[in-house]
């Protein structure tokens, strides 16, 4: 049986408040298939290498290294291992909002219940085991939940287009981490342990959301601009200096991938285009006011030899430094436009 989804179950971020259910790390072997089933809570599954194929609510995404596939309650799914890949994953359930208790369940209660669970367990019933039954030994002591009860569940949801199927994009040394993280916390019975996998499930929930969120011309949109500002100054004031998207994105608090996005669309260059251009621009005014060599003038904005700067300076202009020198020597540097070029 499958349960209607409907837009009146979607709630606002500002009011999730997530419940981790259960956490696993899985490898599924070329070949695996996966019976089709529906899931009674939300799950996100991480790839940390290898691929597979997923058939999910009548469409069929592929999911690779460093992709998050979400699946949503009551959608058939099934999932499909290539024959010679492998899927290694970190498979995550939650609720965006902690369950009243008549609401919540156990996952050993609905996916690992199982009557006489074979020594070689393999398919649906492997892909929830494995972790689960080292820690829980008595994993069975508890009757399934009949799934009338379940399908009664609220299951609020949130905005399909910050959290679409199939997410790419994320940083894998930043994700993969905060997953394993997660991982290892659900296996501790702390209370210190549930709050760290709420503050880690809400890291990643924002990770995917710097992705998927459009840039809004609000109070953050204007914080935003001013650190694009303060990034764009930084660059035209130590261009000479080794300047990169990880240093920019780590001194704004901002992920690399989020900086790089909001400074391409508010400059239209990415870092790297940007601060070649000042670079190029600095070493014209050097080499049309000043005597110095192409060595000196290649130091003196920030590349790091003469070879490497002509082969750059070239590309951007279409002569070499020398013709530059020879028909702008000396010529006003305003006169040739360059100002209107970077700001």
């Amino acid at each position: 049986m499958e349960k209607e989804r409907n837009a009146e179950n979607t709630i606002s971020l500002e009011r999730i408040a997530p419940y981790v259910r259960y956490v696993n790390y899985k490898i599924f072997d070329g070949g695996t298939l996966l019976p089709e089933r529906i899931i009674y809570d939300h799950e996100f599954i991480y790839c940390l290498s290898g691929e597979a194929r997923f058939l999910y609510d009548g469409k069929t995404y592929t999911v690779k290294k460093g992709e998050l596939f979400y699946i949503c309650p009551y959608l058939h799914n099934t999932m499909l291992v290539p024959e010679g890949k492998t899927f290694r994953v970190h498979c995550v359930h939650f609720d965006w909002i902690s369950p009243e208790a008549q609401y919540d369940f156990r996952a050993e209660q609905v996916y690992l219940h199982m009557e006489n669970p074979p020594a070689d367990a393999e398919g649906s019933d492997a892909f929830y085991m494995n972790s689960y039954k080292a820690n829980n030994p008595y994993h069975n002591s508890l009757p399934p939940i009949k799934e009338e009860r379940l399908l009664e569940r609220p299951n609020p949801e949130v905005d399909p287009a910050l959290f679409p199927p199939l997410i790419t994009g994320l940083d894998y040394d930043i994700t993969a981490p905060l997953f394993k993280e997660l991982y290892q916390n659900y296996s501790q019975l702390s209370t210190g342990a549930r709050l760290r996998e709420r503050s880690l499930f809400l890291q990643l929930a924002a990770a995917v959301c710097d992705l998927t969120s459009p840039v809004r011309e609000d109070s953050c949109g204007l914080f935003h601009q001013k650190t694009i500002s303060e990034a764009v100054n930084y660059i035209q004031e130590y261009y000479t200096e080794d300047i990169s998207l990880p240093l920019l994105a780590a001194h704004s608090g901002l992920s690399q991938k989020y900086f790089g996005r909001l400074f391409r669309e508010q400059t239209g260059y990415t870092v790297r285009e940007y601060l070649t251009g000042v670079r190029i621009r600095n070493a014209k005014h050097l080499l049309s006011h000043t005597d110095s060599s192409l060595e000196q003038v290649a130091l003196s904005t920030g590349f790091q030899d003469k070879f490497y700067f002509t082969k750059v300076f070239k590309r951007q202009t279409g002569i070499t430094p020398g013709k530059y020198r020879k028909s702008y020597g000396h010529l006003d540097e305003m006169k040739q436009g360059e100002q209107a070029f970077f700001w």
